[in-house]
């Protein structure tokens, strides 16, 4: 595969490492595949550079001619979806000198890119963070740079029973516009120097583990529980809770039993059954719904081994978050709520910062913000002991 079809080929990996559900896996082994033949393309043309060298008398300038129109073509290519890039970015992460060549693509793909966060490092943080964070794959998730207004289905009225010869009215079908801006949720870190003896990839690593998990908890908890003032609105502030539409409320020595969840089912709308899921703390789950059994005595709570989620209650997946009050149950369609990674996390370092302690910091970064598109796509159930 020649150079401009590799490249052609690296782009189109990355709008398709976009889309919801995308095999990550698939697409990395690929891309990894064709960074390694570009690799061999760009070896190929260096040694017919120094095999040129040596030639003294080398009389065909169209050889010289193609070799500079070949090595123009190179340059071009060293981007962030470079492995060359994310060597020389990372390796300037950590504050170590580059050589000739690393300074060389480290510059060309910083005119093009602006000094951004290599591609696979970048996709590395997002998928560490949908690991640590679950409820990120679950919400309706836009990556759109700045604000952005989204559209969701309101009211929908039922087609009618049309009489021959008489005028159709059209319904008063409705849309909802959610409008997200962003909000900043940043990590600061202190590590020491020794953080220059380690390798490209164990750096990289330490940097997906310590950054990602301490931003993904922040927005997951914007998630559920934001307040919607100055700050993403979440779950837990999506509709005025009421017993009389919305609500199950266990009060005194009242524990929750089976009644009680099927009481919470039926308050939520049949159009969101299809893809409703319990939400929980992982104490609502093993010291409540654990206790619970039906009418013959058989538990609530099964474990699910095959699917994506470790329980089901009553054929509902059960999403188990930390971020959950402990005496709190969720029902919904969590694709109602819309969010927008406005800014794909991004690292910064200082170094000058822990001069007097021998350490560098390190500043990760994202611009997320979340709001409810259909408040009535949730129901809650709270208890006051178990």
């Amino acid at each position: 595969m020649r150079l401009n079809e590799i490249e052609t080929r690296l782009k189109a990996i990355i709008e398709e490492g976009k889309a919801e559900d995308a095999n990550l896996d698939e697409l990395t082994v690929e891309r990894d595949a064709l960074l390694e033949e570009r690799k061999g393309i760009m070896d190929s043309v260096e040694k017919r550079k120094a095999l040129l060298d040596t030639v003294v008398n080398l009389k065909d300038a169209e050889i010289i001619k193609e070799f500079k129109e070949e090595r123009q073509t190179m340059d071009k290519v060293i981007n962030r979806e470079s492995a060359e890039y994310r060597a020389a970015w990372l390796k300037d992460l950590q504050g170590l000198k580059l050589n000739e060549t690393e300074q060389r693509d480290y510059t060309s793909a910083v005119s093009s890119s602006g000094g951004a966060i290599p591609t696979s490092t970048s996709e590395a943080l997002f998928a560490k963070m949908v690991t640590l964070a679950p409820m990120l794959s679950e919400i309706t998730l836009l990556r759109v740079a700045g604000n952005v207004n989204f559209s969701a289905e309101g009211v929908r009225n039922p087609a009618l029973q049309h009489t021959e010869n008489v005028a159709i009215t059209a319904s008063t079908d409705t849309l909802v516009k959610v409008s997200l801006t962003g909000y900043e949720f940043s990590k600061l870190l202190y590590i020491s120097k020794t953080v220059q003896t380690m390798s490209i990839n164990a750096f990289e690593g330490w940097l997906v583990d310590m950054i990602a998990e301490d931003i993904a908890v922040a927005i997951e908890n914007a998630i559920i529980n934001g307040d919607g003032s100055s700050a993403p609105k979440g779950i837990e502030k999506a509709a005025t809770w009421s017993t009389a539409s919305n609500l199950v409320e266990l009060t005194g020595t009242f524990v929750l039993t089976y009644a009680k969840v099927l009481s919470m089912i039926a308050k939520l709308p049949a159009r969101y059954d299809s893809n409703a899921k319990f939400l929980a703390s992982k104490a609502m789950v093993y010291q409540g719904l654990a206790n619970v059994v039906d009418t013959t005595g058989k538990p609530l709570l099964v474990n699910d081994a095959v699917g994506p989620y470790p329980f089901k209650v009553l054929g509902y997946p059960v999403i188990v978050s930390d971020k959950v009050a402990a005496q709190t149950l969720y029902l919904g369609d969590y694709k109602k709520v819309v969010g927008n990674l406005a800014q794909d996390v991004t690292v910064e370092r200082d170094a000058s910062a822990g001069f007097a302690s021998n350490s560098i910091a390190y500043r990760g970064g994202a611009i997320f913000d979340c709001n409810i598109a259909l408040a009535d796509a949730f129901v809650k159930l709270t208890v006051n002991t178990y």
